[in-house]
């Protein structure tokens, strides 16, 4: 699941709350927000894998980008070479070889070009997607501690009839359900 699809689910999961009279605190379900920034924790790893696969994939587009410019300027010396071993054209041969080459060169520069033009917007797009998904995190991560900490000053007292919700701890089986999710 999405990291953005994780925050949406946990402003939703607040927005559900309870509020305490006379206050700026919320009761919320503590166990639905554990999962969800339980999730979000999962979440993260991936956005880090993908950007890892876009840099290999950087890698292996300038690393080919490199090969066939090699094959074309190797290209260009073969017929260069072969151009000027013959005795009848060797002036015309050699205007022909350095034209070769020089389209070589020059092919191979535009190659390395684009692979670098497209390396650095895919690197571009993932550090916005990357910041994005930072600054969401931060949010919700704020938007958490914000409605605990009221909760934390004034606890609330017991009374004759009402539950008392207290912290839910993941169990083995939780765990297993999210990593199967995932």
């Amino acid at each position: 699941m999405e990291i953005l699809q994780l925050v949406d689910q946990l402003e939703q999961t607040l927005n559900k709350g309870w509020r305490v009279p006379f206050s700026a605190s919320l009761i919320v379900n503590s166990e639905e927000c554990l999962r969800l920034i339980d999730q979000m924790r999962i979440s993260i790893p991936s956005a880090i894998k993908e950007s890892e696969r876009m840099i290999t994939e950087r890698d292996r587009i300038l690393s080919d980008a490199q090969a066939r410019a090699e094959q074309i300027v190797a290209h260009a010396e073969q017929q260069a070479i072969q151009i000027v071993s013959e005795d009848a054209i060797t002036d015309r041969a050699r205007e022909e070889a350095e034209r070769i080459i020089a389209h070589g060169h020059a092919e191979a520069i535009r190659l390395v070009d684009e692979a670098e033009v497209y390396a650095l917007d895919v690197l571009y797009r993932l550090r916005d997607k990357l910041n994005n998904s930072l600054h969401q995190a931060e949010n919700g991560i704020q938007a958490i501690e914000a409605s605990q900490a009221p909760q934390e000053q004034a606890p609330l007292e017991e009374e004759e009839g009402e539950f008392e919700f207290a912290p839910a701890i993941p169990s083995d089986e939780d765990d297993e359900a999210l990593q199967e999710e995932t």
